[in-house]
C-alpha cells in the first residue's frame, strides 16, 4: 500500500499535482503531503528536475509511480528528503533510483530506510528485475548506503561509480 511505511518514515509517491505544488511552492503541497517542509527543500538538483517531471507525467501518466518520492518523518511530520526512480521499468526489467537527504538529516540511516523500502516495493512489481544507481567516486556515503542494499559497483563513467542489484539478489536488511 502506499504511501510505504517503515518504523520511521512514509516514503510517499507524487502524483502529478503534488509535483506541481511543490515546483510552484504552493501551500497546498503542505495539506497533500500533510508534512511541513523546511524551507530548503527542494534541494536546487530536485528543483531543476521538477518542471520536467511535471512535464512527463502530463505527457505520461503512467509514468506514476515511477518518478518523485517524498520521505517524510513519521514522528514530526516533516519532509527529510526525496527518493526517485528516473522512470518506468525499462524493456530489461531494469529501474534506476537516485535520492537525497536534508543535510540535518544524514547519517542517521534514513536514507538505508527509505531505499530499502522503495526497491523492495519495486521487486514486488511485475517486469522488475534489476535495480541501479550512480554515484560520484567521492560520494562515499552514498556507496555505503548502497553497498548496504546489496548493490555492486558494475563500473565507472565520468566519476560515477554505476551499481546495480539483482532481485534474486536482494535481502530485507535487518
Amino acid at each position: 500500500m502506499l504511501p510505504l511505511t517503515t518504523s520511521r518514515l512514509l516514503v510517499c509517491p507524487c502524483r502529478l499535482p503534488l509535483i506541481t505544488a511543490i515546483y510552484l511552492q504552493d501551500p497546498q503541497a503542505v495539506a497533500l503531503l500533510n508534512a511541513s517542509i523546511p524551507p530548503e527543500w527542494p534541494q536546487t538538483e530536485l528543483k531543476d528536475l521538477l518542471p520536467h517531471l511535471i512535464e512527463q507525467l502530463q505527457h505520461d501518466p503512467k509514468a506514476f509511480p515511477w518518478l518523485l518520492w517524498v520521505i517524510v518523518s513519521v514522528t514530526d511530520k516533516t519532509v527529510l528528503g526525496d527518493i526517485c526512480f528516473k522512470g518506468r521499468p525499462d524493456e530489461n526489467g531494469m529501474v534506476e533510483i537516485g535520492y537525497s537527504l536534508l543535510p540535518g538529516h544524514r547519517s542517521r540511516g534514513y536514507m538505508q530506510e527509505a531505499a530499502t523500502a522503495l526497491i523492495s516495493w519495486a521487486f514486488r512489481q511485475p517486469f522488475v528485475e534489476s535495480v541501479e544507481a550512480e554515484c560520484a567516486v567521492d560520494n562515499t556515503a552514498s556507496g555505503k548506503v548502497l553497498q548496504r542494499l546489496g548493490m555492486q559497483q558494475t563500473g565507472m563513467q565520468d566519476n560515477m561509480f554505476r551499481w546495480r542489484l539483482q532481485k534474486k539478489d536482494f535481502r530485507l536488511q535487518p
